[in-house]
């Protein structure tokens, strides 16, 4: 059962059920019902699983993927876990510590969810483009640190 716009008319909106269409009372948009609020729980939970399993298969690749790649995995997993950045921009020597927290703070603002989501999403990319290891290479200290 779900919301369709292919049955909408003329600015009423109708609730699809399969076999047919009803029409739905704006009342129903304003206080959603119990077993809507818990699934949109269930959906946020569903994401923090499937991040969960993407942070896991992304040390499983075969090859290690570019530095664009890394810097991108690691700004998004730190926004994610942290949210916006609260450290303080490292020394101009610190190469590498400065693109990580370049890479994490383009996120500012970022919810948590678009972060997931585009975790989520590069991970699959990666898989596609670099195949999985039995072993993988170990980017945890790169990406999770």
């Amino acid at each position: 059962m779900g919301w369709t716009s292919q049955c909408s008319g003329r600015g009423v909106g109708v609730k699809h059920h399969g076999s047919g269409c009803t029409p739905w009372r704006s009342e129903e948009t304003q206080s959603p019902s119990r077993s809507t609020r818990q699934g949109v729980v269930a959906m946020a939970g569903s994401l923090e699983a499937e991040f969960e399993k993407a942070a896991e298969k992304v040390k499983n690749l075969k090859t290690k993927p570019g530095d664009d790649e890394m810097l991108f995995i690691y700004g998004h997993y730190k926004q994610v876990t942290v949210g916006d950045i609260n450290t303080e921009l490292p020394g101009m020597l610190d190469f590498k510590g400065k693109a990580k927290w370049d890479a994490w703070n383009e996120l500012k603002g970022t919810t948590k969810e678009d972060a997931m989501k585009a975790y989520i999403s590069k991970v699959e990319e990666l898989k596609k483009k670099y195949r999985m290891s039995e072993t993988g290479f170990c980017c945890q200290a790169v990406c999770l640190s």
